[in-house]
């Protein structure tokens, strides 16, 4: 069912608008600084938005009814550690990150405190994880394009990947963040609007609740059916650990004018996403009442088609795509800039002009998408890809790099420089084995046991090194870059 004229015009006409501004942003980057973290000069309300509309990306909305559809509410506990893991950040650690000058990628932080070791297995490591997560978005933006134009599924998949990647190379994170704060405004007033259309022709809340117990009481409960408790914490922390401190929000508390800016945009989007979360989840009950035994993927877009009226849907299907395209070009912009600055720029090329750099940084961009995009047409589901790599990113760098911002000053190394790269290799290979080839024994979740052994791996060899720590390094006022 492919939607009207004007619908369609509609979202042609958001499309034609992402890409007008990747051709303004265009003429405004002239350095690899412009074009990797915005000249440090965004304010506020920038920020706020290019936050909220990289957290509200393919997978909190399209995956997100998806979880509702298949799960039940369940998920609104699991994703609150989005929302304490985004308060904790905004408070303890943007700040930090925002001060420290000279930060374009996670690299930058970690050769600091844990030396080239460190550095070249969080930049390969943050590389991948970057890679991975805009193929997720790539194969969002073909669930959602599939039903509103008719074309197959691979065909959208590339139109709208390419899209995506036109905008983000002509006009880097500046083009990113200025169709950011469009595409949030798009993405919140739509999809808030689509669910009040859904509840009132639902009959309202109460009713949605009744049909959905009659269906399947458990759908409605926290605890119960298939989800134990192993998996329920397994979920949280997943959600709580799974994109803290990942790269693109890293250049995002880099790209801020102030340090509390990076705190007060994290903190406020933080409370906001509960109310976002509970719009989706909404959605996701609709789904499950007039949907039946359909794939989880294609509920929201067959809700939007269903239950709105002309105009309304494309509206929505701009909003969606909006989600789905803010993400996928900041994910893209970071995986790029990690290449170039963090690869290219130390190892390949040690001498790069910045003219240079950002020609690469260009290049990077196009590789990147290009194998996104080939990487999303063997991506079974949204949801899957994206929680199976937030297990893989919370075991491995996030523990070493979380301890070493906090412990002390924000341009002060307390931590033992060979702690680090033993403790992420540690963490990410145990979780591996006991997801993939143990397949969780005892029900203890692997996202624990690889956090548990990244921390014990740290404090181990911490204990052992900690008299090698160079009294230059603790008393240093610079990022050494």
């Amino acid at each position: 069912m492919q939607i009207s004229g004007l619908d369609l015009a509609l979202v042609i006409v958001y499309l034609l608008a992402v890409l007008y501004i990747g051709y303004y942003s265009m003429k405004k980057v002239s350095s690899f600084n412009d074009y990797s973290v915005a000249g440090r000069s965004m304010p506020f309300s920038l920020i706020f938005a290019t936050i909220g509309a990289t957290l509200a990306g393919g997978g909190a909305t399209v995956g997100r009814v998806s979880f509702v559809y298949e799960t039940g509410i369940v998920v609104f506990l699991a994703l609150l550690g989005v929302v304490l893991s985004q308060v904790l950040i905004g408070f303890f650690v943007a700040p930090r990150i925002s001060k420290m000058k000279n930060i374009y990628t996670i690299g930058d932080i970690m050769v600091f405190y844990f030396g080239r070791s460190g550095h070249l297995i969080t930049s390969i490591l943050a590389f991948v994880f970057m890679a991975s997560m805009f193929g997720v978005q790539v194969l969002a933006l073909g669930r959602i394009l599939e039903p509103v134009i008719g074309l197959p599924f691979i065909t959208l998949t590339i139109i709208g990947a390419l899209i995506t990647i036109v905008y983000t190379w002509a006009g880097g994170m500046l083009a990113v963040i200025y169709t950011d704060a469009m595409q949030f405004i798009l993405l919140v007033s739509s999809i808030a609007t689509a669910t009040l259309i859904g509840v009132h022709k639902m009959g309202g809340m109460t009713e949605i609740i009744d049909k959905v117990k009659a269906i399947d009481p458990e759908h409605l409960v926290f605890f119960g059916g298939p989800w134990t408790i192993g998996m329920f914490i397994a979920s949280f922390l997943s959600f709580l650990f799974g994109e803290a401190l990942a790269p693109h929000y890293i250049q995002r508390y880099a790209s801020s004018k102030t340090s509390s800016i990076s705190k007060w945009s994290t903190v406020s989007f933080a409370v906001m996403y509960i109310f976002l979360t509970i719009v989706i989840m909404v959605i996701g009950l609709i789904g499950f009442i007039v949907f039946p035994k359909m794939n989880g993927d294609d509920v929201f877009v067959t809700f939007a088609q269903k239950y709105l009226p002309i105009g309304m849907v494309g509206l929505l299907f701009g909003g969606l795509l909006a989600a789905v395209m803010s993400t996928g070009s900041s994910i893209l912009n970071t995986a790029a800039v990690i290449f170039t600055r963090d690869i290219y720029g130390r190892y390949l090329n040690k001498n790069a002009t910045d003219k240079s750099l950002l020609k690469w940084t260009k290049y990077a961009t196009l590789i990147v998408g290009i194998v996104g995009v080939i990487v999303s047409l063997f991506i079974p589901s949204v949801m899957g890809l994206m929680l199976y790599a937030f297990q893989l990113w919370a075991p491995s760098i996030l523990p070493p790099m979380s301890i070493a911002i906090l412990w002390g000053g924000p341009m002060e190394r307390k931590v033992s420089p060979y702690a680090g790269p033993p403790a992420i290799i540690a963490g990410l290979l145990i979780t591996i084995v006991w997801l993939n080839f143990l397949g969780e024994p005892f029900g203890i979740p692997a996202i624990v046991v690889g956090i548990v052994t990244n921390l014990v791996v740290f404090g181990v060899i911490h204990a052992l090194t900690s008299n090698k720590i160079s009294k230059n390094h603790k008393a240093s006022k610079k990022i050494e870059v």
